[in-house]
């Protein structure tokens, strides 16, 4: 890690004395695209994709955070916490969670190195400058960090501009949910520098009761420009403080009462995130470019809040109790405590990709390097019981997990002919943990971890036809191997036994996808099928732990099969429609699954064939209206929503299930930079589930597999709702 350091280093140093010259607009746009080129697909490569870019996201983006934003794309389902979309949320790609989704800004790799996660409300508002986002459904192109299954989002953030602007927006709606950002880029300075600046703050007390959060955030971003080369210094980040509310609710309370939520003791967490990076581009020829970054990335969470209430004892779904371990042996248990999880993360990486044209061939390559540090501690902050030597704030447990990632790819595209282009692409990637406990004073340890190391190969292969200038189809196969995280091992925030390596194995996926795609003034028509067979998928049980996280394990052989489709097209001047549609059969080859009794005893085990995958509906549909009126000053838009039923395991049991849902949101928007030269205003109403429907777009399951003395299976859904009817007031103005 720090060889590369030090040669990037050196590489910005070299070029920092190259002379200075004004570059045109479109050359600096040229340059600030090359910073990412290397890890996003383009539209001649046999990827299904999307992209939002600035225009979509400042129609969309009102202050519910990425994940509802990104439902606009095909085969994306979203959930809050707390029922707003502001706050911890979340959604699932092709019936796959966060932590199956590779997802980075910049290149930066924001999934959690460890347990893969990614948390957008540590910095929520980041839409506010993104300049756009890509989202690859399948196992796309090579990305830097974890593999890709689901698919990847990449985040670009605002590129630098020559000309001055600024912007403001103002913002606040039901639930007392509230938005305020400001931007500002200076323009082009002393013929090379550029600035761009933001602050900006969501917040909302959210749907459910106590369930507020509250986010500031920043981003900045400086550039110097040559008339080849361009340095960019990004930083980015927020301060989250958020009430918790990731407990579901059974079915009864759901119907009767559904902003319930069950924590009422002050369960809260803090968290802090700090993205820096260094970026660099230098155009070698018209036809070549390279491109460097350095990255450092802060973590930290000064509080986890849980109360654990009427004894502590081991709960097969839930964490090992923390009980107090005094000297002779003896085991002092409390009633209740409150305890504070807490976490501090160091993030510190690299990469290079090279990228090329060269007559009928163009190459990206890339070369990537990280570490990753986690020390994961809790404390007791009170307890109605604290054996001799324990004062408040007594810290129960230490430990630190340490990962480390090097991979690199080469991407090919070739020209066959003015009408066939060839896509390859590999990636080999290889990664290694290992984990160390603090001994301490009054509790031992459960056990230990073996250090682990992976080594990954993961090609893809694609063939892209352009039948004539409008009709184009494609396919593409490709192979991908992922280890699995601290939290597949653990299932909580230390190591519970003696743990070794092949415990759990990695997930390997052979991906099918062939698509065809129709493009018009005014008609554009994307249809995409895929298959994709899993072998040792790591899934979900439906069954949360004490953090939220799903209890995962794997399982034989799998697939996901379907079919996706955008249509966006005008039916006159005034009115214009989009489509996304997925359909997909998500099932699981063989399953055995043990049941217990109410004292944890098994007493049978019972086979599933092909049955269906949680959290994996089978149809996602979603239909907007748009309308432009009175020369483009109002447009209105209608979109209706459905996500058919979902199994809250792998069973396909319809009593652990979430009903089918639908919605209807609507955005009035008049635009009145027509009428005012300096400030551009623009205001817009949207109203989320005016028909105002009850429904929960995801959920989980409580306790563990039990069946009652009749052979009844006891296990209940618990439900995460969604707001009811609820507004939202933007004013924006640009400047």
């Amino acid at each position: 890690m720090r060889k590369l350091g030090i040669s990037l280093l050196f590489c910005l140093a070299m070029v920092s004395g190259l002379n200075a010259q004004t570059d045109s607009l479109k050359t600096t746009k040229q340059l600030q695209e090359f910073l990412v080129a290397g890890i996003r697909a383009s539209e001649k490569q046999p990827i299904p994709l999307c992209i939002l870019n600035r225009n979509q996201i400042d129609k969309l983006y009102y202050g519910a955070d990425i994940p509802t934003l990104l439902q606009s794309t095909p085969s994306l389902n979203a959930y809050s916490d707390n029922g707003t979309g502001i706050g911890y949320s979340y959604f699932r790609l092709r019936g796959m969670d966060q932590t199956r989704i590779n997802t980075t800004i910049n290149g930066i790799p924001v999934n959690d190195p460890e347990n893969q996660g990614v948390y957008f409300n540590n910095f929520a508002d980041l839409a506010s400058s993104a300049e756009d986002i890509q989202v690859q459904r399948g196992i796309g192109t090579s990305s830097n960090g974890s593999a890709a299954f689901g698919g990847s989002v990449a985040i670009q953030t605002r590129s630098l501009s020559q000309t001055a602007t600024s912007g403001l927006n103002m913002g606040f709606g039901s639930f007392g949910s509230s938005r305020l950002s400001a931007e500002l880029q200076t323009g082009l300075l002393e013929n090379h520098f550029m600035v761009y600046a933001r602050l900006g703050q969501v917040k909302t007390n959210g749907y459910r009761n106590n369930s507020g959060a509250q986010v500031q955030s920043y981003q900045f971003s400086l550039g110097y420009q040559n008339k080849k080369s361009f340095l960019k210094f990004n930083f980015l980040g927020g301060n989250a403080a958020s009430q918790l509310a990731y407990v579901g609710l059974d079915k009864a309370t759901f119907e009767a009462s559904p902003q319930t939520n069950p924590f009422v003791n002050g369960e809260s967490d803090a968290f802090k995130q700090y993205f820096n990076q260094i970026q660099y581009t230098y155009q070698l020829r018209p036809n070549q470019s390279i491109n460097l970054s350095l990255y450092l990335v802060k973590s930290q969470a000064p509080k986890f809040q849980y109360l654990f209430q009427g004894g502590v004892g081991f709960d097969y779904f839930n964490m090992l109790g923390s009980p107090f371990i005094i000297n002779n042996g003896d085991t002092t248990l409390p009633s209740s405590f409150m305890s504070s999880y807490r976490l501090d993360q160091t993030f510190v990486g690299g990469f290079a990709t090279y990228n090329a044209r060269f007559g009928k061939l163009d190459i990206n390559a890339g070369l990537h390097l990280n570490q990753f540090k986690s020390d994961h501690f809790m404390e007791v902050n009170w307890a109605d019981v604290l054996p001799a030597g324990i004062g408040p704030n007594h810290q129960v447990y230490f430990n630190t997990g340490l990962k480390r990632e090097q991979s690199a790819f080469l991407k090919l595209n070739y020209d066959l002919s003015s009408k066939l282009s060839l896509f390859t692409d590999i990636q080999l990637r290889s990664t290694n943990f290992t984990y160390t406990e603090k001994t301490m004073e009054f509790r031992p340890s459960y056990g230990t971890v073996e250090p682990m190391n992976w080594l990954f190969v993961n090609p893809r292969l694609g063939l892209k036809y352009l039948l004539n200038n409008r009709h184009s189809v494609y396919a593409m196969a490709g192979m991908s191997s992922r280890e699995p995280t601290r939290f597949d091992y653990f299932q909580d925030d230390y190591a519970t036994h003696e743990i070794k390596q092949n415990e759990i194995k990695p997930e390997q996926l052979l991906d099918i996808e062939m698509g065809y795609a129709y493009h018009s003034a005014a008609l554009n028509v994307k249809i995409n099928l895929f298959a994709m067979e899993f072998q040792n998928q790591i899934v979900a049980t439906g069954a949360l732990n004490n953090f939220g996280y799903p209890i995962t394990g794997n399982i034989g052989r799998s697939s996901r099969r379907g079919i996706e489709m955008e249509l966006q097209g005008k039916l006159n001047s005034h009115l214009g429609f989009a489509i996304n549609s997925a359909l997909s059969n998500n099932t699981v080859a063989h399953l055995s699954q043990t049941f217990y009794d109410a004292g944890f005893n098994p007493i049978e085990v019972k086979e599933f064939n092909n049955s269906s995958l949680a959290l994996s509906p089978r149809s996602i549909q979603q239909i907007t209206i748009q309308s432009l009126w009175f020369k483009e000053l109002v447009a209105f838009d209608l979109m209706g929503r459905f996500v058919s039923m979902q199994y809250l395991d792998n069973t396909a049991f319809k009593g652990l299930s979430l009903p089918a849902f639908h919605y209807l949101d609507a955005m009035l928007t008049i635009n009145l930079k027509k009428y005012f030269n300096s400030s551009s205003p623009c205001i817009s109403f949207r109203a989320n589930n005016i028909l105002n429907q009850a429904y929960a777009s995801s959920g989980s399951v409580s306790g563990y597999s039990a069946l009652d003395a009749s052979g009844q299976r006891t296990q209940t859904s618990l439900y995460f709702p969604a707001a009811t009817r609820n507004f939202f007031l933007t004013l924006s103005l640009k400047f």
